[in-house]
């Protein structure tokens, strides 16, 4: 299993970003990810042998990690004097 960062969506495709190496880009097809995904999402997913996608899983907890840390980083950089 992999994990992604949805980096953005376009059309009928979401952008995706392979955690510890965002230069490692996949072109995904919306039909096969979870319904109401969203820019800066957490996946996981499971590939089958043939590249296929076996399984998707939004990581609702990890997603809210990384937005809340993206969030005080934020907050540091705006208060900082």
């Amino acid at each position: 299993m992999e994990k992604y960062t949805v980096d953005r969506l376009e059309g009928t495709l979401a952008i995706l970003l392979l955690a510890g190496d965002e230069s490692v880009q996949r072109e995904i097809d919306r039909e096969q990810m979870p319904n109401g995904l969203k820019e800066g999402d957490v996946v996981e997913i499971e590939w089958n042998s043939n590249g296929s996608i076996h399984s998707v899983m939004l990581k609702t907890e990890e997603t809210e990690i990384k937005k809340e840390k993206a969030r005080s980083l934020l907050h540091k950089l705006k208060n900082k004097r």
